[in-house]
């Protein structure tokens, strides 16, 4: 069995212990959903970040395409889901719901840990991998999110300006974005020799909980749903987000000529699921919350079946 599934593994098995504490009633829900994730947000996911950037060895032309080629993913996604929004004919608020939630992945809070827990295993093979994922994450994912997925939500629901300013705000105020640019500002002296070690060290210890701490809060918010009057909506997302993404992921980096890492982060990434923040968005601008919600946990679901497959096509 790869690595890559093998580590795919124990992630789901950290996404169980969620439910299981969560079942269990071991630790309170709300707090602790609430404390783990802000952890995550703050503080562990801007070191992994940040720590991707100083495992990169060199910059080139590959590193410059995977933040484009995540976008025109989520562009084609989000093309495609209203296509099959249109053809289902969806009232406005479930299309914009079913738009929206196949666009963006999971991939702060999922892709990113896949990817520092990969390089952890097996250094050689995947240590540059972490900061690609940071890069298709932080500039590839988070800006079209702040952008593009804010237009289409506001066109499907209740319109709202969207000025320079609030999405700058959204972007500096989101710290793994920082850490980003702070790792790209510092890159050269961190391949200096004159990077203190101990902040290194530091930064691979809060590294180290991202995982556990992402997995774990995961689970405790999973709820099992009977989305049986939302079939076919429910379902285009899956097929979209699940499985026409990766695809077209797979496509386009032989396209752009991409080696093999890149090739498998560009993959991984847009194999992942729903992106969470959809829910909320749904919520902000009036769309379909309860359709929006069953469709970000089901690929979290159906990712199990995927994701490994993708990943072995890709690795």
């Amino acid at each position: 069995m790869s690595d890559a599934v093998q580590i795919l593994l124990q992630i789901f098995l950290l996404v169980g212990l969620g439910l299981l504490v969560r079942r269990h009633n071991i630790l309170p829900r709300d707090q602790t959903v609430q404390v783990f994730n802000m952890a995550v947000i703050n503080l562990t996911l801007p070191a992994t970040v940040f720590l991707g950037l100083m495992n990169i060895r060199e910059f080139s032309w590959q590193l410059v395409t995977i933040p484009v080629i995540a976008v025109i993913v989520i562009c084609a996604s989000g093309l495609i889901a209203a296509l099959i929004a249109h053809r289902l004919r969806l009232r406005r608020a479930t299309a914009g719901a079913v738009v929206i939630t196949s666009m963006c992945g999971s991939t702060g809070f999922f892709g990113t840990p896949i990817f520092g827990a990969l390089a952890r295993s097996n250094p050689e093979a995947y240590s540059q991998t972490v900061g690609m994922a940071a890069l298709y994450s932080e500039i590839g994912t988070l800006i079209p999110l702040l952008t593009i997925v804010t237009i289409v939500a506001a066109w499907y629901g209740e319109k709202q300006a969207l000025t320079l300013e609030r999405v700058l705000t959204g972007l500096f105020k989101f710290l793994p974005f920082v850490a980003l640019v702070l790792g790209l500002i510092f890159w050269p002296e961190t391949h200096s020799g004159r990077f203190p070690q101990a902040i290194r060290g530091t930064l691979g210890f809060l590294g180290q909980a991202t995982v556990m701490l992402a997995m774990v809060a995961l689970g405790m918010t999973v709820t099992i749903r009977d989305f049986s009057q939302y079939l076919r909506s429910v379902l285009s997302v899956n097929v979209v987000k699940l499985i026409i993404a990766p695809l077209i992921a797979l496509a386009l980096s032989a396209l752009f000529g991409l080696g093999p890492q890149a090739r498998f982060v560009v993959v991984i990434e847009s194999a992942l699921p729903a992106i969470v923040i959809a829910i909320a968005y749904a919520d902000q601008y009036k769309l379909d919350v309860e359709l929006a919600s069953t469709a970000v946990f089901t690929t979290f679901v159906f990712s199990l079946i995927t994701l490994p497959i993708f990943a072995a096509i890709a690795g």
